[in-house]
């Protein structure tokens, strides 16, 4: 039988013999060393000069002094002496001078650990969830520095993602779900899935509700804009010529489409209160259509169906180009430049073409 223990070289009594009390001693002391270990520092090759009674160091490199060739070895100091252990695979030991946590593999000390196969923080983890937290807040933090989380998928058809729950059960996802595009999907009971919205890698384009197209966002259904502040949907050219789009709500009475810049000045707008469609240019009304149809052009106040202020023109034709009565309908009218009797204003009837002055044809 031998006089140690495999594991930690712990002195072994024998049947007959004398003053136990040492052997057991010995032992009780190896344990207090080993168990539970922790090393002051791993950084010295010489003993510190006044080491504490039950400390333990790892001897850096081939050690000096008292510590001259035990390097790698833990010493103990139990006044007055020093006491040499040679770690064995397995050992684990807390660096209190470094706040870190290393375990020797048989040949050399090392971080620990190397890797997990799953690790549960405060949680089960399994072999799906190979890491699980549970508690109120996860912190990941850059310091000083930045901070990058890094989803991976090996080929991509494959997803990587980051999923909500509610009672483990999905409401939405964010990744790259089943290909290398952008996806956003939302579930009322985490079966079925909408697709919110998507965007294109390559191009940079978004869909919501659909698939990307050529634009740079393309919507699959109506879009509402509701707000207590005049809300707008602006398009803005930032090119030369500095013309802009706006689509919005001026005021709570009406609805205006307009375009702007230093190269226009054009705007359309429906009027609630007076229930009219007005088109703006140049910073002034130019064209009005009443609730009841009437048109005014250079008129805000348009008393007919078709209501100018101003000089009117109209096209003006040989009679070999005049256009088909028929087809322009009764009381279309046109220039004709060579009438018979000179030229004058001619009118379909819806078969042929008169002339205003006799109502012959022309």
């Amino acid at each position: 039988m031998s006089h140690f223990t495999q594991k930690l070289g712990l002195p072994v009594m024998s049947a007959s013999q004398a003053q136990k009390h040492v052997t057991h001693n010995e032992a009780l002391t190896i344990l207090d060393s080993l168990v539970q270990l922790g090393l002051v520092s791993r950084s010295l090759e010489a003993p510190p000069a006044d080491p504490q009674d039950g400390s333990c160091y790892l001897v850096a490199g081939e050690g000096t002094g008292v510590w001259e060739g035990r390097g790698s070895t833990i010493a103990h100091w139990q006044s007055p002496m020093w006491t040499y252990f040679q770690p064995r695979a397995g050992w684990i030991s807390w660096i209190a001078d470094e706040e870190l946590l290393l375990v020797f593999d048989g040949d050399a000390w090392r971080s620990f650990p190397g890797t997990f196969g799953s690790l549960g923080i405060n949680a089960a983890a399994d072999e799906l969830n190979r890491l699980a937290v549970g508690g109120a807040a996860s912190l990941f933090d850059g310091r000083e520095g930045g901070h990058s989380l890094k989803v991976n998928k090996a080929a991509s058809a494959a997803s990587a993602n980051v999923v909500w729950q509610t009672g483990y059960s999905g409401r939405a996802e964010l990744g790259l779900l089943g290909s290398d595009d952008l996806q956003l999907k939302v579930s009322a009971d985490g079966n079925t899935w909408e697709n919110a919205i998507t965007v294109d890698r390559m191009s940079g384009n978004v869909g919501l509700g659909r698939s990307p197209g050529a634009a740079r966002l393309e919507v699959s259904g109506g879009i509402r804009n509701s707000s207590s502040f005049s809300p707008y949907l602006q398009l803005a050219n930032t090119g030369p010529s500095g013309a802009q789009a706006w689509i919005g709500i001026p005021d709570w009475n009406r609805t205006a489409f307009y375009m702007y810049g230093s190269a226009t000045d054009i705007m359309t707008m429906y009027d609630t209160p007076t229930r009219s469609h007005r088109l703006y240019g140049g910073g002034s009304e130019r064209i009005r259509i009443a609730s009841g149809g009437e048109v005014g052009i250079g008129t805000s106040s348009p008393t007919a169906r078709l209501h100018v202020a101003g000089p009117v023109r109209t096209g003006s034709y040989l009679k070999a180009a005049l256009p088909s009565a028929a087809t322009v309908g009764a009381g279309t009218l046109a220039y004709v430049q060579d009438a018979a009797g000179g030229a004058q204003f001619a009118y379909s009837d819806g078969t042929q073409w008169l002339k205003m002055r006799d109502g012959n044809p022309v």
